[in-house]
C-alpha cells in the first residue's frame, strides 16, 4: 500500500482503491497527478487479485485542473495536457475492470470529468458537480463535452457547460449524472460494498459487458475535436482574462477575442 504522494493506493477484498491525496489543494489535477493516476490504474489493472476499483479523494473528490499550471501554457502545451487527461480517462473507461467513483465534496471541471469516465458514480449528499471552465474562457478539456451529454442528455449538458453552474448531489442524481446519493459519512462504506459485489462477478464477463456497452457509444471523433478546441482556447484573449481573473479573485470581463 502506498501511503504518500499525490495518489495513494489501498487494496482489500479484491478491491483496489485509488485516493487522490492533495487535500489542501482540493485534489486538483496537474501533469504529475495525472501521470501517477494512470500508473496506479495500470498497476491495479494488471493485478489479478483486484477485481474492481474505486476512485475517490481525501476530503474532496477533485476540484479540477491546476489553474496555475494552465496559466503558463501555449496552444501546443495545452493540447498535450488535454491529450494526457484524455488518455488517463479513456484508460478508466476502457479498462476491463469496473471502476466506481466515490464522490465527496467538489467534483468540478476535470474532477467532474474524472467521475464521468467511471462506470458507476456514488455521491455523498454534500457533493457538488459542475463544468465551470466557461468562466475561465475555456471548454471542458478531459472529455466533458462528450461524456456529459451521453449521461444527462443534450439539453442539461448544454446548460451545465454553457453556464458553468454547479449543482448538488441530489440534482446530479435526478438528471442521471450520479447513480446514487448516500450520507457523507456512509460514502466509502457504500462504495466498498458495491465494489465487493462487482468483485464477486466473473471478471471475464464484466470486461465483455463493459466493452460492448462502450462500443455502442461513438466517442472518439468528438473526443479528438475536444482536444483541438480546448488547445485553441489558449490562443484567445478571453482565456487569458479568465485565468487572470480567477487567480486575482475577481469577475472576468470577456471581449470575444
Amino acid at each position: 500500500m502506498s501511503t504518500d504522494g499525490p495518489v495513494r493506493i489501498e487494496k482489500k477484498d479484491g478491491v483496489g482503491t485509488i485516493i487522490l491525496n492533495r487535500p489542501r489543494s482540493l485534489n486538483i489535477l496537474d501533469t504529475e497527478a495525472l501521470q501517477l493516476l494512470d500508473k496506479a490504474l495500470a498497476g491495479l489493472e494488471k493485478d489479478e487479485g483486484i477485481r474492481s476499483i474505486i476512485i475517490t479523494g481525501d476530503g474532496n473528490f477533485c476540484a479540477g485542473a491546476d489553474i496555475r499550471e494552465l496559466k503558463g501554457k501555449n496552444v501546443k502545451a495545452a493540447e498535450a495536457f488535454s491529450r494526457l487527461g484524455h488518455e488517463v480517462f479513456n484508460h478508466i473507461e476502457n479498462m476491463g475492470k469496473p471502476v466506481i467513483a466515490a464522490v465527496a465534496g467538489h467534483a468540478l471541471g476535470g474532477g467532474c470529468e474524472l467521475a464521468l469516465a467511471c462506470d458507476i458514480r456514488i455521491a455523498g449528499e454534500g457533493a457538488k458537480f459542475g463544468q465551470p471552465e466557461i468562466k475561465l474562457g475555456l471548454i471542458p478539456g478531459f472529455g466533458g463535452t462528450q461524456r456529459l451529454v451521453r449521461l444527462v442528455g443534450m439539453a442539461k449538458a448544454k446548460e451545465l457547460i454553457l453556464t458553468g453552474n454547479i449543482i448538488g448531489a441530489r440534482e446530479a442524481e435526478s438528471i442521471g449524472l450520479v447513480n446514487s446519493v448516500v450520507k457523507d459519512e456512509e460514502l466509502m462504506k457504500q462504495a466498498e460494498e458495491a465494489a465487493r459485489m462487482l468483485a464477486e462477478k466473473s471478471p471475464l464477463v464484466l470486461g465483455m459487458a463493459k466493452m460492448l456497452i462502450n462500443e455502442g457509444q461513438d466517442l472518439q471523433k468528438g473526443l479528438a475535436k475536444e482536444i483541438s478546441f480546448f488547445a485553441g482556447c489558449f490562443e484567445t484573449e478571453d482565456h487569458t482574462e479568465g485565468i487572470n481573473a480567477f487567480l486575482e479573485k475577481r469577475e472576468p470581463v470577456f471581449k470575444g477575442k
